[in-house]
């Protein structure tokens, strides 16, 4: 798996084997988020966020692959301001379990086909257990154009608390010179950076994210909360000991918004920024766009 893969996550949501020079067997992340005050919320705020991820393969005498890649993300708001006389203080203490497991078949050396499921369990660790699962799959087509550029192209489908979210996506691994290289799933992520030796790089990271958490809590019992995040940053990252690598960003959030909504509140349809139908009255105030900052410890093998 590419040494520089975002899954935040994000997080969270590909599949990056094959064509590639290292395999990511597990990290842990943190990211605090410099939060600015809004109209519903006169205080700053601020975002804490912890995220962890293990992969694991089995591969095939053919060289095709089962893979399991288990995520969990914790996100932490400690001011969030209700627009309610019952409940005016509540803080959001959000939790993801995310699983992706499934058969990445090797039709030739160029060609292959993913097919992950990708259930969740999304909560504040009050709301019903039952409520709080997601169902989800990804299916992705890789063709190997060189040594330079790989590609893949799919869909990916989840059932968030507001309805069904369905993304094509498109997956870059392309390395412009030799030391200039772009890895990504667009439109979720993407890294452009200069790689002078194996043990450093640095450039540009971009992620975008929308997720949905459970939420149970005194005057919001049956709630959901959508997460939506774009962010913009600088990287770097450095392998500190053999295949034990920290990378650090410094960024800003483009967006960066929780927002409330009671559990019949949904839309229809919902593509990357753009929801069909959507009619609903969210339960409290919009957030503004703000810096963080981000460090990551990261176990990566070489593959051979």
């Amino acid at each position: 798996m590419k040494r520089f893969i975002f899954t935040f996550i994000l997080i969270s949501i590909t599949l990056t084997l094959f064509a590639q020079n290292r395999f990511d067997v597990f990290y842990v992340g943190g990211n605090y988020n410099f939060m600015q005050a809004t109209a519903a919320n006169p205080e700053k705020n601020n975002e804490s966020s912890i995220v962890a991820n293990l992969s694991v393969p089995i591969v095939f005498k053919d060289s095709s692959v089962w893979i399991t890649i288990v995520d969990y993300q914790s996100f932490s708001i400690p001011n969030e301001y209700f627009p309610t006389d019952s409940a005016p203080i509540k803080n959001f203490n959000l939790h993801g379990f995310i699983v992706r497991t499934g058969y990445v078949h090797k039709f030739n050396s160029t060609q292959s086909l993913q097919v992950l499921a990708m259930p969740r369990y999304m909560n504040d660790f009050n709301a019903s257990f039952s409520k709080s699962f997601q169902l989800g799959g990804m299916v992705m087509y890789e063709k190997v154009k060189s040594k330079d550029f790989t590609y893949r192209v799919g869909l990916l489908y989840n059932q968030e608390f507001f309805g069904p979210y369905l993304m094509p996506v498109l997956y870059l691994d392309w390395k412009i010179t030799g030391k200039l290289k772009f890895t990504g799933l667009l439109p979720v992520y993407g890294k452009l950076y200069v790689q002078p030796t194996e043990k450093f790089s640095t450039g540009l990271h971009f992620v975008g994210l929308t997720t949905s958490y459970r939420i149970y809590q005194p005057g919001f019992e049956n709630y959901y909360v959508e997460r939506n995040s774009i962010d913009l940053s600088l990287f770097s990252n450095i392998m500190v000991l053999k295949n034990i690598f920290l990378e650090g960003r410094v960024g800003y959030s483009l967006t960066k918004d929780y927002a409330l909504f009671a559990e019949n509140q949904k839309v229809d349809f919902t593509i990357p920024l753009v929801y069909f139908g959507d009619n609903r009255n969210r339960a409290n105030g919009k957030y503004k766009s703000s810096p963080f900052v981000h460090l990551r410890l990261v176990y990566s093998l070489p593959i051979k």
